[in-house]
């Protein structure tokens, strides 16, 4: 969904209320006034992407106020993302304070009071949903209004990113969630300090390499997650985390795996019969087996041995 909204289409004594009215609707409700003499010009757009939107803003000299009666007023969760293109700002939270200068990047919170004042050639705003956000990065909620090191790793394809989202419109729903997860994952690993950079890395090996026993490994009836905890001599714990980081769990990535093996069997005629197809992919509850394979494939395993 893409919107786009100019100053031009309103006088000039109105400008800035209509930018006031059109920023809220759009980004968070707060008090705002010009910073100029001049008479205010403002464009933005709006663009979403799975689970992110996208504000593209170029204005002259202007400053927002969030206090607590506007949080109250109109409750905002979501994390937001500064990143100033070209141009200049301000920005305070929490205490801390930063100057924003071309190339810059900043978190700014909706839930918590913060004072904002850019004069933006270009700045990109990205709404984020927190819980997404703090999935992949716990300690997001607690480094806003401080710039992001652009030399750490992530920022400058995250920046790449960012502008992709801005400009692009996606027609494929699940594309957009995925580009979205995407963008949050980039984000996630640019802030993340160095040690939390490398257990990164370490469940996504140890993701990788649980995917890789789980194909030669899926026929054993009695695998579970116990055993393959064992197996990669980690706790189940760890485990279960190093597949959350991929929206999964190893239980749920067996039963595919094993649900897949099945229907091949019986596609391709190697399967004399539904049992044989059910416990040679390591299934043991038949029962079981009808009711997921017919949930994942909308027919019965029946019906594939029949043809």
């Amino acid at each position: 969904m893409k919107a786009q909204y100019s100053t031009n289409v309103v006088e000039a004594p109105r400008r800035f209320e209509y930018w006031n009215d059109v920023v809220c609707r759009h980004c968070l409700l707060a008090d705002s006034n010009t910073l100029g003499e001049r008479p205010f010009d403002g464009e933005m757009r709006v663009n979403s992407i799975g689970m992110i939107d996208m504000t593209i803003m170029e204005s002259a000299m202007h400053h927002w106020r969030r206090d607590a009666h506007h949080i109250r007023t109109g409750p905002d969760d979501d994390l937001w993302l500064a990143f100033m293109v070209s141009g200049e700002g301000y920005l305070a939270q929490e205490g801390r304070h930063t100057r924003l200068q071309s190339g810059d990047m900043v978190l700014y919170d909706g839930v918590r009071p913060f004072e904002f004042a850019l004069g933006p050639e270009q700045i990109y705003l990205a709404r984020l949903p927190r819980k997404s956000l703090l999935s992949r990065c716990p300690e997001a909620e607690h480094m806003t209004a401080q710039l992001i090191d652009r030399h750490r790793p992530g920022v400058m394809a995250l920046r790449s990113m960012l502008e992709e989202s801005a400009n692009t419109e996606f027609s494929d729903a699940d594309a957009a969630i995925r580009y979205s997860g995407a963008v949050l994952d980039v984000l996630a690993l640019s802030l993340a300090p160095p040690a939390a950079r490398a257990s990164a890395v370490e469940k996504n090996d140890l993701y990788r390499k649980v995917l890789a026993y789980l194909q030669k490994n899926y026929t054993d009836p009695l695998l579970n997650l116990h055993v393959l905890a064992m197996a990669h001599h980690v706790s189940e714990r760890t485990l279960t985390r190093a597949f959350a980081q991929h929206n999964q769990t190893p239980m749920d990535v067996l039963r595919r795996v094993r649900l897949q093996a099945s229907h091949r069997a019986l596609t391709e005629g190697r399967a004399g019969n539904v049992t044989s197809a059910a416990l040679d992919a390591g299934f043991s509850d038949l029962s079981h087996f009808s009711r997921v394979f017919r949930a994942a494939y909308g027919c019965t395993p029946q019906s594939l041995l029949s043809h």
